[in-house]
């Protein structure tokens, strides 16, 4: 057995004088065939390089070889273990598996380290090493098989290698690459070449399982809410950028809460970004954005994205401490000039930046991009300058900075029109760099600069993915002699210099040369190319040489505000004491104890109410936590010291929860009762024993201030809750307990309830007993309370009478008259929020697309207020109209609901009014009854329902009677002109009704006075599924057509001849014509007319031209609602489109982009970004 360091060893050098013909080097190698080449021997000196591939980013710190001979194979035990050998600081060994590790066909072989414990090694030591495991013949070392692998060996991973290595069986075979046999005479020899490689990051090959950010780089990541990881990018950047982080410290926010206030919620992030060991969420930073979860999983432009943000946070340092911070870190200046050649004339202007948007396509660098940017363009010939007062001047017009920021953003285009393709595209082409730039030569002369405008790069933002979709990172260098950090939603790794920049440089579109990748690894060159292809940088930030001090100055904890401090370690407690109590929690019982005083302020059933899942309980109840394993006089001692009361002066009763679902105040704690466990005694209050919920009781005393003891009690006494309802302020309020015999009458308690409730002495009463929450059962004033059923614990509600008069009146505000009723009411309340809709489109009144695109409506949206209200899942139509319009202060009768989409929480489907409609019926997801009833308080039953609301300019009434259409009218302009309008037209009548809807409208830009020329159709996935006449019903138009469509019909159709022309309809496709597109439309084809000819006339009824009309292609699709159509090509002018035949069920097709998606690169469900809070 012998270890090579490979490192000692001088490998020979051939002189020019060695590689002459006469050397016997070369006598030796034209022995050789081309075809046989000399064997690699595992022996040879170099073949550490045959057996291991290049790593030339990484630096090798030693290379070892291990020979280890095994001269007794069968006399192996299941598991052998070579002797050990150094590399490095550690002890390492080969570790076989001679019958195999969990399977039984083939050897299992690892490289281990050796007891690192026992070498002294700390808990965290880990080695990265790239090593190869070989078995060979002991006679041939030619004659050998091996394997390969990287790994990070660390305390958790000690080994490494392969359980299925080679085939047991084949070890004394030679198998069909000529390889084998390797065991030979019951011997066989393993080696391991080992290439220990420097971890200059801290994280090379690692696994990140049970990975600490702040551990190991001092930062923190931020988790991912969906498609967030764009602003998580940002937002690190930041933070980072140490001064805008105490400029956000400054902002006040003392009395701002997070949810509704941007300041302080990023104030918050930020801190916690500080302090927080854990990664840090941001979902009460959106939520302060007024964002709901739809916008969370929406990825937008960073640029954008960090413009809105600013600028809601500048118009909050107004008058602050940090009033200018932004501009004094982000602002920069620069000149757009229009210089005279010949004449002594310049126009100019100045304008302020916050970043710099630089090409990338066609610039390999940043100076090239720089020099793009400030490139002058001259004006001559027909392009010449009008200046005032010399007339038409050949001029240069250009750009010049002025003063560049202390913090320069510069956004790389990244992506741009691309107008061959008719498309949004990511130009992923290679643009360098550098770590630091100097911009003096972008710069004016007259600029006053003290010092040079010299750069260092601290940031770098990387998207990597497609146009469409994809992720982003943050690479940034925190500290001015820092580490680079790789911040990647919820982890942070450093990363090296050639992570930051070559990584993220882009594709290199040169090709790869003839002899293919580096030797060894072409899998990792492959892999490394193709993420060049879609990752690279698109913004940049660097900070000025002469300021970085300032920029990136520490932050300290007299930064940070006190009352934010405050709060966050309020919370911080708060949330480590609910941690702590969820581990206790199987040692304890919470004990919930009920007074005369809680009961008084109890609204609702029972005597309070209790959540044993969640461990909540109603206000004013007081709550005491015990060992499983005290003793209720334990407990009685811990009350008589909370409450300061003599254990005479008070009674403890246990509280259960009946069989009709009702909480009840059972019977006495009585010294019998001493030695039960607290566990036992949860155990009976509880519904359900699965409930780890709260051990209930009872807290009879004397009266305040009262020294005396309690009095004894008759054998027969019944405990009885009071509650008295008053049905002109339509509440019920608790009022004690009492004590009553079996077999008095009811009324004889009356007195007291007269007292009580401050009634006049002489006030007849009407009783009741709350058996359950839909079970309010009167009792006979002169039965008595055993024949009644009262036993002790029960509820008594009692009220004045009420008239029948004054029942009326009541009726007539939905108020309750008896406590019955009162009890139904309540049993029925549910609390629901409410938006208000509005209708977000463009200022043409369009969907904005250029050319031959349909007029989709534009997208609903709410602003970002929400009100909510206690309702009455009864509650009709009207009633909720009417407590809505209270609250907004307007005419009930115009506000039109719509139901929310349960996962996307936009709005849906209009209610159509019905007098009998309940609210149960308008909001998706309210829950049973019986939930909101045992809930601790409504708010707690989440999600709250949601209904979007809209104030209209007529009655519901009036609106009920009319039909609600959008519209979109195709002109003047052509097609691709579009107006759409939303016309109330009458239930009942004819498509003719929307003419006069038409001419109302003030949008309506067509020619309507001729209704007879007009034309109305829907279309459905992009053809015309049907058409209306004047006369036909309004009832033919679906309510489920999204838009009806109207144009004028063109002259040409109105003038065809019937009998010689035809009609056709026309579609639009890209690539696919079973994917259509756009607004068709009818089309003349006219007897003996060429298609150039005819394509004039689509291109006037287009409105199109220019590029735009030179990429259509057009065909004859036929049979359009075919699986596979048939498409015949139209590329000839003199064709004649009669010639093809084009029946109803065929079309004309236009091929070409659909220009929708021209103005956004993430689709059609992309939301303008927006910050409300």
């Amino acid at each position: 057995m012998t270890i090579k360091d490979l490192r000692k060893l001088s490998l020979p050098q051939l002189t020019p004088d060695s590689r002459s013909n006469s050397s016997p080097a070369a006598s030796l190698e034209s022995s050789l065939s081309p075809k046989q080449p000399k064997p690699v021997s595992v022996k040879d000196d170099n073949v550490f390089h045959h057996l291991l591939h290049d790593l030339p980013d990484l630096e090798t710190e030693q290379e070892f070889v291990y020979h280890w001979t095994i001269s007794d194979w069968k006399g192996l035990e299941t598991k052998a273990k070579s002797p050990k050998f150094q590399v490095g600081p550690y002890s390492w060994r080969i570790l076989l598996f001679p019958k195999g590790n969990n399977q039984h066909d083939y050897i299992s072989v690892y490289l281990e380290v050796a007891d690192p414990a026992q070498d002294g090694h700390p808990d965290d030591w880990h080695a990265c090493a790239q090593f190869s495991l070989v078995i060979w013949a002991p006679n041939d070392p030619t004659n050998y098989y091996n394997n390969q692998a990287n790994h990070r060996f660390t305390s958790e991973e000690v080994d490494w290698g392969f359980t299925r290595f080679h085939e047991i069986k084949a070890l004394s075979h030679q198998s069909n690459n000529g390889k084998g046999p390797f065991l030979i005479s019951n011997s066989l020899t393993i080696s391991v070449f080992v290439r220990l490689v420097k971890d200059d990051t801290g994280v090379l090959w690692h696994t990140f399982v049970n990975y600490d950010s702040r551990k190991e780089t001092g930062y923190v990541g931020m988790k991912n809410q969906g498609a967030t990881c764009y602003m998580n990018s940002l937002l690190q950047s930041l933070y980072c950028t140490n001064l805008f982080r105490k400029a956000v410290y400054e902002i006040p926010t003392e009395n701002d809460e997070p949810t509704n206030s941007v300041s302080l919620a990023l104030q918050r992030c930020f801190y916690n970004l500080q302090y927080e060991e854990l990664p840090v969420g941001t979902t009460e930073l959106t939520k302060s954005f007024g964002w709901d979860s739809l916008d969370a999983f929406m990825q937008h432009d960073v640029q954008e994205f960090n413009r809105v943000l600013q600028d809601n946070l500048e118009m909050k340092m107004k008058g602050t401490p940090a009033d200018g911070a932004i501009s004094k870190l982000f602002l920069g200046k620069m000149k757009s000039y229009i210089k005279c050649i010949d004449v002594d004339y310049e126009s100019s202007r100045t304008e302020d930046f916050y970043d710099i948007q630089l090409n990338v396509k066609g610039c390999k660098d940043l100076h090239e991009s720089f020099q793009d940017y400030v490139a002058i363009e001259t004006l001559e010939g027909e392009n010449k300058y009008q200046a005032e007062g010399y007339g038409l001047q050949d001029a240069k017009k250009g750009v010049i900075f002025e003063e560049f920021p202390p913090v320069l953003h510069l956004q790389l285009k990244r992506f741009e029109y691309d107008m061959l393709r008719d498309t949004m595209v990511k130009i992923n082409d290679r643009h360098e760099f550098p770590e630091e730039i100097c911009l003096d030569q972008y710069v004016s002369d007259k600029a006053d600069a003290k010092d040079a405008y010299d750069y260092v790069l601290h940031g770098v933002l990387v998207h990597s993915g497609d146009l469409h979709s994809g992720h982003y990172f943050a690479l940034i260098k925190p500290e001015k002699d820092g580490k680079w950090l790789r911040f990647d939603d919820d982890r942070v790794t450093p990363v090296t210099k050639k992570e930051v920049l070559e990584e993220n440089f882009g594709d290199d579109p040169r090709p790869v040369s003839a002899g293919g990748p580096p030797s060894g690894g072409p899998l990792r060159s492959t892999f490394s190319r193709m993420m060049k292809r879609f990752t690279n940088a698109y913004m940049l930030v660097y900070i000025r040489k002469n300021k970085l001090d300032e920029v990136l100055g520490s932050i300290s904890d007299d930064d940070i505000p006190n009352h934010l401090k405050k709060r966050l370690n309020e919370e911080r407690a708060a949330q480590e004491k609910r941690r702590k109590d969820r581990e206790e929690m199987h040692l304890y019982v919470k004990a919930a104890i009920i007074t005369d005083e809680s009961f008084k302020d109890w609204q609702r059933f029972d005597l309070t109410v209790f959540d044993d899942r969640a461990l909540t309980t109603a206000p004013g109840i007081q709550v005491l936590k015990m060992l499983k394993t005290d003793t209720v006089s334990a407990f009685k001692d811990q009350v008589s010291k909370h409450y300061n009361l003599d254990k005479s002066q008070f009674r403890l009763w246990s509280i259960v929860c009946r069989a009709n679902e009702t909480l009840r105040v059972d019977k006495i704690l009585t010294a019998g009762d001493d030695n039960i466990s607290m566990e036992k005694q949860r155990d009976h209050s509880c519904h359900s024993s699965q409930f780890n919920g709260f051990a209930k009781f009872f807290l009879e005393t004397t009266p305040p201030q009262s020294k005396a003891s309690l009095p004894e009690l008759k054998p027969d006494s019944l405990l009885v809750f009071l509650k008295y309802f008053n049905p002109m302020e339509q509440t019920i309020t608790g009022l004690g307990h009492i004590f009553v015999s079996p077999d008095e009458r009811v009324d004889s308690i009356r007195p007291q309830l007269l007292e009580r409730a401050g009634l006049p002495p002489n006030q007849s009463l009407e009783f009741y007993e709350e058996v359950k929450m839909l079970l309010i059962e009167p009792m006979a004033p002169k039965s008595t309370f055993k024949s009644t059923g009262i036993q002790s614990g029960d509820i008594i509600c009692f009220q004045r009478p009420v008239s029948e008069s004054l029942s009326l009146e009541l009726y007539s505000k939905n108020q309750c008259p008896n406590v019955r009723e009162y009890y139904k009411l309540m049993y029925n309340q549910v609390l629901v929020q409410f938006k208000e809709k509005t209708e977000k489109r463009d200022s043409n009144g369009g969907n904005g697309n250029v050319g031959v695109n349909g007029g989709a409506p534009g997208a609903l949206t709410t602003n970002g207020d929400t009100i909510q209200l206690i309702l009455n899942r009864e509650a009709t139509y009207d009633q909720v109209a009417r407590e809505l319009g209270h609250k907004l202060g307007c005419v009930s009768s115009k506000i039109r609901l719509t139901t929310a989409n349960p996962v996307t929480k936009q709005p849906k489907e209009v209610i159509h009014f019905r007098s009998n409609m309940q609210l149960e019926e308008m909001a998706r997801g309210i829950f049973r009854a019986q939930e909101y009833a045992h809930a601790v308080t409504l708010e707690t039953l989440t999600p709250i329902p949601l209904i979007y609301y809209e104030v209209l300019d007529v009655s519901m009434a009036v609106l009920e009677n009319q039909r609600s259409l959008q519209v979109t009218l195709l002109g003047p302009g052509g097609i691709r002109d579009e107006t759409t309008l939303t016309l109330n037209v009458p239930r009942v009548g004819s498509v003719s009704s929307l003419v006069p809807a038409l001419v109302q409208s003030k949008k309506c830009k067509i020619d309507v006075s001729a209704p007879e020329r007009l034309r109305f159709f829907e279309s459905v996935g992009g053809r015309i599924t049907k058409e209306f006449s004047l006369d036909q019903p309004i009832d033919n138009v679906s309510e489920n057509v999204p838009i009806l469509y109207i144009e004028r019909i063109p002259d040409e159709e109105h003038t065809m001849d019937l009998d010689e022309d035809r009609l056709i309809q026309v579609v639009h496709y890209n690539k696919d014509p079973t994917r259509l597109h756009s607004v068709p439309f009818r089309f003349t084809v006219k007897k003996g007319e060429p298609f150039g000819r005819a394509k004039q006339r689509l291109q006037k009824r287009l409105g199109i031209s220019g590029k735009v009309w030179q990429q259509i292609k057009f065909t004859v699709i036929k049979n359009i609602t075919a699986l596979d159509p048939e498409v015949i090509a139209l590329d000839k002018d003199e064709l004649l489109l009669q010639d093809f035949r084009i029946g109803e069920n065929d079309a004309l097709g236009l091929d070409h982009v659909d220009k929708s998606s021209k103005t956004s690169r993430f689709g059609a469900f992309e939301r303008g970004i927006f910050i409300r809070g």
